[in-house]
Formats: structure tokens, C-alpha cells, sequence
């Protein structure tokens, strides 16, 4: 997967079948903003490549991604965007700044470390100036049409003329994106070496908070056994988030909580389930599943006890 970057050449984006459809002017793209926002994950795809965890993903599947989407100081004619990779070694990352102009979204890239420090602490709107950020406009977005709702494109022909000037980020640039429920598909530069079609289909993440009590004696505590450690101060993420599960005076118990949104494919069901997850041999030791919509989730296992809430989901998770 850490190699699968470095074959894009600009010949294979010039050649690219990804194209712009027709747009669809009715709509301004500032009205549609605000539907973006949020952080997405695309755990529940890589679980279903691999089987349902059985075996690894192919070479040619989707590569771990996560999404960041935030307006800069409330103001939704700008949205930030954070595109990760956390299985790269090193991780890759890159970052983004759409800009609601002209019916559609021109993206900008960051220059400076000021212009980067915005990423992490968005309290304000963007003052755009030539130092500090550059204007990708053969790369703008256009509304684009679809059977499902809010998409935008990129003519990739044009952008590939500014891809050499980038860098390795250029990489993670978005082609297409669109939001299908709480889905968020994404065609990046890099999507097109894996075929006419790929691309990533990330659901929108939900955090929980909650509490655990372990017991000191483990999994094989007696039932006699009262000794209780206590944490008030779990939190995951519901798309393939983990916790590791601690004693209270801060030692690893050996076991970490999952919570992952999956769906099982033989019976098409979706589930939002909390595992309970062996560290030294990555094995799912037992587990519960509910509604994926959930709101509580929680589990019992004599010398295990979790409880889980959601998070106000309104909450900035930017910087997690």
C-alpha cells in the first residue's frame, strides 16, 4: 500500500476516464456546504474487502483514508479538507481549502506554516492572500451530475497540468466527491491508477464517550473477585475506532475495545457493534451489536463492563 502512490504518473491522469458531468446550475454550491461538514472514515470498506476481517485486502482495494471537513470560523463559502492515510509509513496527509466561487468550489493550497496552522485551530474564516495560500483554479470544482444528491468535479485533464507543481500530495487532491446519505465517495488523483472506477466511500463518523470497570484479576477474575478498576474517560469513534483498556494505575490490561459500523454482506444488515479485542493476538474475543443508529451501546462479561454514549455530535473533532 505505501508504494501504490508512486506509480501515478501525469500520463496516466491525461489518459484518466474520469470526467466532468453535465452541471447542474439550479443549485449554489454555498447552500451545500454545510452538508459536508463533518470527519468520515472508511473502516466499514476495508472490513468488507478483507471478508469481514478474514483475510487482507487485495492490492488493489481501497486504501485506509479519513476526512476532515470543517468550516474556518463558521463561515460555509469555506470548508477545510484533511485527506489522511494512517496505514503510510510514513503517514501522508494532505490539506485543502475549498472556496465557494463561481457556482462551484476552487480548491487552495497552503504555502506557509501560518496558512497550515489553520487546519488545527479554524476559530476564524480564511483571509486568503498570494503568500499564503495559491488558488488551484484549473482544478475547480463543478456541480456534477448524479442520482443521489450533492456531487462536485474537476475537469482531471486540466488539473493534471498544475500535479507536477504540488508535489507528493498532489496524490490526495479529490477528483469527485459526493455525499450519499452519510457517505462521502471520493475519486482522488491517486484513485485513478486502480481503475476507471475506484474510489472511496467513507461513512460519516460519530464519537461516544463512557466509562469501563475492569477487573484486576482479568478475564479468568474469580466471581468473588471485587477488585474494580474504574475509568470514566473512554472515547472512540464509531468507525473502526479502539481504546485500549487500562488498570487504574495506568497499565495495559491486554484487551481494547473496536467500535465499528459494519455491514454483513450475506445478510445485507447493517450494525453498529463494540468489540472486545485481544492485543497480543488481534483476535476479537467476544462482542455486541445494535441498531446503527445507536445512541448507548454498552456490554458484560463478568469481569468486563462497558458503557458507551454518543457524543454531542456537534462537537469539533477536527484535531482527533
Amino acid at each position: 500500500m505505501r508504494h501504490w502512490m508512486s506509480l501515478i504518473t501525469v500520463s496516466t491522469l491525461l489518459l484518466s476516464a474520469c470526467s466532468t458531468m453535465a452541471a447542474r446550475p439550479a443549485r449554489d454550491a454555498a447552500t451545500t456546504l454545510p452538508d459536508l461538514a463533518g470527519e468520515y472514515d472508511n473502516h466499514a470498506e476495508r472490513w468488507s474487502a478483507s471478508a469481514g476481517g478474514k483475510q487482507a485486502p487485495s492490492t488493489n482495494a481501497a486504501p485506509a483514508i479519513h476526512h476532515w471537513l470543517v468550516h474556518p470560523g463558521g463561515d460555509t463559502r469555506q470548508l477545510l479538507w484533511r485527506v489522511v492515510l494512517p496505514d503510510t509509513t510514513p503517514v501522508q496527509e494532505a490539506r485543502w481549502l475549498l472556496v465557494s466561487e463561481n457556482n462551484g468550489f476552487v480548491p487552495y493550497r497552503p504555502l506557509t506554516a501560518e496558512a497550515e496552522a489553520v487546519f488545527q485551530n479554524p476559530a476564524k474564516n480564511v483571509r486568503l492572500d498570494d503568500k499564503s495560500w495559491v488558488a488551484l483554479s484549473s482544478c475547480t470544482y463543478k456541480a456534477a451530475a448524479t442520482r443521489n444528491g450533492l456531487a462536485f468535479a474537476a475537469d482531471p485533464a486540466a488539473c493534471s497540468t498544475l500535479l507536477p507543481g504540488i508535489g507528493a500530495t498532489a496524490a490526495l487532491l479529490p477528483l469527485r466527491f459526493e455525499l450519499i446519505d452519510q457517505r462521502l465517495r471520493v475519486v482522488t488523483v491517486a484513485d485513478q491508477a486502480r481503475g476507471v472506477d475506484a474510489a472511496t466511500i467513507s461513512q460519516r463518523v460519530r464519537w461516544f464517550t463512557g466509562w469501563d470497570a475492569i477487573n484486576g484479576g482479568g478475564a479468568k477474575a474469580a466471581a468473588e473477585n471485587n477488585d474494580w478498576h474504574l475509568r470514566r474517560d473512554l472515547r472512540l469513534h464509531s468507525e473502526g475506532g479502539r481504546v485500549a483498556l487500562k488498570f487504574r494505575d495506568g497499565a495495559a490490561s491486554g484487551y481494547s475495545l473496536e467500535l465499528a459500523r459494519l455491514t454483513y454482506r450475506e445478510s445485507n444488515t447493517e450494525v453498529l457493534r463494540l468489540s472486545v479485542i485481544e492485543d497480543v493476538s488481534g483476535k476479537m474475543i467476544s462482542y455486541v451489536w445494535g441498531d446503527p443508529e445507536s445512541r448507548r451501546i454498552g456490554l458484560s462479561l463478568g469481569w468486563l463492563q462497558v458503557g458507551l454514549e454518543v457524543e454531542n455530535e456537534t462537537k469539533d473533532s477536527r484535531a482527533r
